[in-house]
C-alpha cells in the first residue's frame, strides 16, 4: 500500500503547483502534498487563472512514478476517480457527480473542481517528477464564467472544510494509485467511465482554431477521448469539451 502523504500546509502561496515544483527541483521525494489556505496566482489549464479564496481546497501532489511519461499522465484519471469518491462522501446521496474529460469534476452539471498536471522528464522518455494540482470549490465558487460553476456547500454538503476534504481525497488517491500500480489503467478507466459526463451523447472539442464534433464514444487505453463521427472514429488528446445538447 502507498505510504501516507507528507503534508506541508501554508497559509498563502503563489500556487501550490509552483511550490510543489520548487520542492521537486530541490529533490523532495514522492508523496508530498502541498496545501495552501489561499493562492495569490492560482492556475488552471492553458494558463487560466484559478480563483483561490480561503475556504476552498488547494493541494498539489508531488509524485515520482517510475513510468514512461505517457503512462504517468494517466494519474490524472486516478486523481479524478479519487476526488469523485471524496466529493461523493461529502454530498447528499442524490447529488449527481460526473467527470468531464479531461480533468474537471461536475456536480449537477456545474464545475466544482479541476486539476492541473505538470511534469519534468528525466531523459529516455522517463519521468523525473509529476505534480497533480487539485482545486475544489468547497465554500464558494467564481461567478461570471463562460460555463456553470458551483461549490459543495451550494450543492448541499453540510459545512465542508478543506481539512476534511483533503484527508478523504488523499486516502482515496492512495487507494486508487495502488490499484493503478498493481493492475494498470483498466480498473481506473472503468471507474472513470462510470461517471463520465456526456458519454454516448453529442460533444464538441475545441482545440485552438479547430472544433471537432461527434459522439463521445469512450476512452482508449491511453486516456484519449474517442470521438465518433460520420468520418469514423478518432482519438482526441487535448481540447476543451462542450456538450451541445446541454447548452
Amino acid at each position: 500500500m502507498t505510504p501516507p502523504f507528507r503534508k506541508i500546509v501554508l497559509d498563502e502561496t503563489d500556487s501550490t503547483n509552483s511550490e510543489a515544483r520548487r520542492r521537486a527541483e530541490a529533490g523532495a521525494p514522492d508523496g508530498l502534498a502541498v496545501v495552501a489556505r489561499r493562492q495569490t496566482t492560482g492556475r488552471g489549464r492553458r494558463g487560466r487563472r484559478w480563483e483561490s479564496p480561503e475556504g476552498n481546497l488547494y493541494v498539489s501532489l508531488l509524485l515520482r512514478p517510475d513510468r514512461p511519461l505517457a503512462e504517468a499522465a494517466l494519474l490524472s484519471f486516478v486523481a479524478a476517480v479519487a476526488l469523485g469518491e471524496a466529493v461523493a462522501a461529502m454530498l447528499p446521496s442524490e447529488a449527481p457527480i460526473a467527470f468531464k474529460w479531461p480533468n474537471d469534476l461536475l456536480v449537477g452539471g456545474a464545475k466544482c473542481a479541476g486539476m492541473l498536471l505538470e511534469s519534468s522528464a528525466a531523459g529516455a522518455g522517463r519521468l523525473d517528477w509529476l505534480i497533480v494540482g487539485v482545486g475544489v470549490n468547497l465554500a464558494s465558487h467564481p461567478e461570471g464564467l463562460p460555463y456553470p460553476a458551483t461549490d459543495l456547500a451550494a450543492a448541499g454538503a453540510p459545512a465542508p472544510t478543506p481539512d476534511a476534504a483533503l484527508e478523504t481525497f488523499l486516502e482515496r488517491f492512495a487507494h486508487w494509485r495502488d490499484i493503478w500500480s498493481r493492475r494498470g489503467f483498466a480498473p481506473v478507466r472503468r471507474a472513470w467511465l462510470a461517471r463520465a459526463a456526456g458519454l454516448g451523447g453529442p460533444v464538441e472539442v475545441r482545440a485552438g482554431n479547430a472544433t471537432l464534433r461527434g459522439t463521445f464514444a469512450g476512452l482508449d487505453p491511453e486516456g484519449a477521448m474517442l470521438l465518433e463521427s460520420a468520418h469514423g472514429r478518432r482519438r482526441v488528446t487535448a481540447g476543451d469539451v462542450f456538450f451541445p445538447a446541454a447548452a
